[in-house]
């Protein structure tokens, strides 16, 4: 219990760090940017966030679920990230022309390689829950940036904040160096069979990942290519206001997924779903006060990140819809983290799949026709169709593990 409890607070606060470094770090330049340009930048960011996810699926997931983590496993995922990065450059490079800032992508480029070396570290340290190196390597990566983007705030140009990004990254994964001198030459020759065993693992995932990043960064996109440029970043803008319950979102996944998979071979149903309320009422106790004063006040929320005169501040309606797809975001993760412990990839696949066809169906015909505000009511919708999906599978485990007996609860 004790383990658990200070493997939970170590991975809430590294999530707290990691976040509030993005979403600091996201404002600011929403505040010093021109609309379009914060506009350009955040679809070339899209495009980053939704590599990382598939990146996350084919070589850090099975850092989550494989025992021992350490060693040669992480060696494995070092050596596979530039070789993912090969697949990854033509597509950023895609990315970076239909905004029409191609001169973006060795930067872009360089942000993204150095970034998933980077959470390789990370997502190691998180299955070994070893939380004081990790908050240390993530301050570095995460604070770093803001810091420098603060500083050069007047000066500011989109190259130079994915230089920055690509050096705190590059710093913050230098323990992978040591770590590949040690184990690197007996990574590289088992590397074909782990090569398989990571698609094995990943396959199922990284159909799910790339479903999840569409159905969220898919409306952003359509509002870009719709030259609706201001309304691409008022989107943006907006999210960073309710993404302030990032950190619970995302550390209750860090924390549940390898919590989940330690002890899926002996927890029964019932001690799964006391597991998943626990988290459920510690994340909503976190940022349920935090939605109430979104809902309560939006325009006042928006001025509080944005200043009294900003253009953001006059949608209070499309903030509201966007703080209530967060909240689904929540549920949804909760039980994605468990089924990922159980690695039921297939439920993880089709829980991603009916929202991200939801998106690009009807969402894609709402944000079309009404623009921003079609797009905050597609975000509900699709979040609330994930997270009823997600509990259905969830309860679905029961013959999985209804024969073994209760634990103790924690």
């Amino acid at each position: 219990m004790k383990r658990t409890g200070l493997g939970l607070a170590g991975g809430l606060a590294d999530q707290a760090i990691v976040s509030f470094g993005n979403f600091a770090l996201n404002v600011t330049l929403a505040r010093s940017l021109p609309a379009a340009e914060y506009g350009a930048y955040s679809v070339v960011l899209s495009f980053i966030l939704v590599l990382n996810t598939l990146h996350q699926a084919l070589v850090t997931y099975p850092l989550s679920v494989r025992p021992a983590p350490g060693g040669r496993p992480l060696a494995v995922a070092l050596l596979l990230t530039p070789l993912c990065a090969l697949a990854f450059l033509p597509l950023l490079g895609v990315a970076t022309a239909s905004v029409g800032h191609l001169g973006l992508l060795p930067a872009a480029g360089a942000a993204l390689v150095c970034w998933q070396l980077q959470e390789v570290v990370r997502r190691a340290l998180l299955a070994e829950s070893r939380h004081i190196p990790l908050i240390a390597l993530d301050a570095l990566r995460y604070l770093g940036p803001l810091v420098a983007v603060w500083a050069l705030r007047a000066n500011l140009a989109i190259e130079g904040v994915f230089l920055l990004v690509a050096a705190a990254s590059a710093l913050a994964a230098l323990p992978a160096a040591r770590h590949l001198e040690r184990n690197g030459q007996a990574a590289a020759s088992g590397l074909r069979t782990e090569m398989a065993d990571h698609w094995r693992l990943g396959a199922p995932v990284l159909g799910a990942n790339l479903l999840a990043a569409l159905s969220t960064q898919w409306f952003l996109w359509l509002l870009a290519w719709h030259d609706d440029a201001p309304g691409a970043a008022a989107l943006v803008a907006l999210a960073n206001v309710v993404a302030v319950a990032s950190p619970v979102i995302f550390g209750m996944e860090n924390v549940l997924v390898p919590e989940v998979a330690r002890a899926r071979d002996t927890l029964s149903f019932p001690d799964l779903l006391r597991l998943v309320g626990r988290r459920g009422l510690v994340a909503a106790g976190l940022v349920g006060p935090l939605f109430l004063v979104i809902l309560a006040a939006p325009t006042w929320a928006a001025r509080l990140f944005y200043g009294r005169d900003s253009a953001y501040a006059a949608h209070p309606g499309e903030l509201r819809l966007l703080a209530l797809a967060y909240a689904c975001y929540l549920a949804a993760t909760l039980f994605s983290a468990a089924l990922r412990g159980y690695r039921a990839s297939g439920a993880v696949f089709r829980m991603q799949f009916y929202p991200a066809l939801f998106g690009l169906t009807v969402g894609s015909w709402l944000t079309w026709r009404l623009g921003l505000g079609g797009a905050c009511v597609a975000s509900v919708a699709a979040g609330a169709l994930r997270a009823a999906v997600g509990l259905i599978y969830l309860l679905r485990l029961r013959p999985l593990t209804v024969a073994r007996p209760a634990l103790a609860s924690s």
